[in-house]
């Protein structure tokens, strides 16, 4: 383990999809820097793992996020364009719902406001382009050309990569307990691990702890919900559900919530999962890996009411977390005004698309930068009621 005694430039605490990025953009800036995770890296303990997440910028959530969707863009293919791994693939993405329901008014909102390249598909010309669907008649589609997948643990190891060979140390199986900054200004936190407890000093903190951040940043505490999400591969026998033939990524709002899916790429299937429900978890070491029947049961629903087939066969399952703030926006901020720490945190099951923005806004933040685009995702008075 590294020497305690030494004060070095800056501290990541987690390194999973924002932290991995943030590692990189810090280690640019010709920082010392160390990386601290209780697990290690791309695994699959927490959020950023499951094979694959959507990437879009067609954005119903809050048209604001569209600019950082599209900035992320940009520094994912400026990293896809520095290595021969696929970690980003643009099948499109296909996002139906009632014409008044959020999904639908939302996305509305973000093309005007953002002049966003999608086309408009009522439910025939969606079966007509993907015979595989059947879509109720009541709803509305939007389609994103450009949009498409992440591949999460591999984006991941590729951040950690890049940082390392910038000089980035890490230390993996070792949990941050506490960090308090002296009277110098120096940050100290608190690890434990194998070897013991030991005191790490740092200049500059940056914490992206997913769902052990309530455990660390006292702006969020109890604020932050930890919900259990499972994800489902299921082999369907049909052909025109796989990428390589043009199938897409997929999300729709229904009476039932909200499910999406991602084309098959391999031999484990269609990957199905439900962004709505889940179970609230009081810590995220409570998390039960079994499989959860009625989630299943209502996958298997959405499937026999959204997709002509007559096989279909569960051959895989995880689980991951979700952290939601709130009003299911990211918190990114300073912690206790101290121009040296900062955080990102709460990203409420849509953040990973963001790692590389988020990841360098961080260090820009901890440089004195002020990016008006990220304004909207402050502390400030979001969350007064919230406990």
């Amino acid at each position: 383990m590294s020497d305690g005694s030494k004060t070095i430039d800056c501290i990541v605490l987690g390194f999973g999809g924002v932290g991995s990025s943030a590692l990189y953009f810090a280690a640019k800036k010709g920082w010392e820097v160390l990386g601290i995770d209780r697990f290690g890296t791309a695994h699959s303990f927490g959020s950023s793992h499951g094979q694959t997440r959507i990437i879009r910028t067609a954005y119903f959530e809050h048209q604001d996020y569209v600019p950082l969707a599209q900035r992320s863009f940009e520094l994912w293919d400026e990293i896809q364009s520095q290595t021969t791994t696929e970690l980003i693939r643009r099948t499109g993405v296909l996002q139906t719902g009632d014409p008044g329901g959020a999904v639908i008014q939302g996305l509305k909102s973000s093309v005007k406001e953002h002049d966003l390249d999608v086309e408009f598909l009522s439910p025939a010309e969606i079966e007509q382009r993907y015979p595989v669907l059947k879509v109720p008649r009541n709803v509305t589609g939007i389609f994103e050309r450009e949009a498409g997948y992440l591949r999460v643990e591999r984006c991941v190891a590729s951040w950690v990569k890049r940082a390392m060979e910038e000089g980035v140390n890490i230390l993996t199986d070792t949990t941050a307990k506490s960090w308090t900054v002296e009277d110098d200004g120096t940050i100290s936190v608190v690890v434990t691990s194998e070897e013991g407890e030991q005191v790490l000093k740092s200049r500059r903190l940056i914490i992206a702890a997913g769902s052990w951040s309530c455990q660390l940043i006292p702006e969020v505490d109890s604020r932050l919900q930890i919900v259990r999400k499972q994800q489902h591969w299921y082999q369907l026998d049909r052909i025109d559900i796989k990428a390589a033939n043009g199938f897409p990524c997929f999300f729709f709002e229904n009476e039932d919530g909200c499910f999406y899916g991602f084309p098959e790429i391999d031999y484990l299937g269609v990957k199905f999962a439900e962004h709505s429900g889940g179970e609230v978890l009081d810590s995220p070491e409570s998390i039960n890996r079994e499989i959860d029947e009625n989630d299943r049961e209502r996958i298997e629903k959405f499937i026999d009411d959204y997709f002509h087939q007559t096989r279909k066969r569960i051959v895989h399952f995880s689980q991951c977390l979700y952290t939601k703030s709130p009003d299911e926006h990211f918190v990114i901020d300073h912690s206790g005004g101290n121009q040296n720490v900062v955080f990102a945190a709460g990203l409420s099951g849509h953040g990973f698309k963001f790692v590389p923005a988020i990841g360098r806004q961080l260090v820009g933040m901890l440089c004195g930068d002020h990016d008006p685009l990220f304004d909207f995702l402050k502390v400030g008075d979001r969350f007064a009621m919230a406990r």
